[in-house]
């Protein structure tokens, strides 16, 4: 059995798991972001794509509309590409 922690480990510990957290919370957000961007792109393929979309996610179209909208880039975003 390991010995018991003093009081610096366990504030290390404490601190790597916020830094751990942290880069789960910024990835996560990265990801969504980059998810809805694509399904933003895909639902103009063709028309009635949206609808398409929502059935094979297993949401309505509204909800699609919403993130969509949410997670679009705005104007200033694209010109720093």
């Amino acid at each position: 059995m390991p010995p018991r922690p003093d009081e610096q480990a366990r504030t290390e510990l404490r601190d790597l798991v916020a830094q751990a957290a942290q880069h789960r919370d910024t990835e996560r957000e990265r990801i969504e972001t980059e998810f809805w961007q694509e399904i933003d792109r895909l639902q103009a393929r063709y028309h009635g794509a949206q609808q398409d979309i929502a059935d094979e996610l297993g949401i309505k179209r509204n909800q699609i509309l919403r993130q969509t909208k949410r997670y679009r880039p705005t104007a200033q975003d694209t010109a720093n590409d």
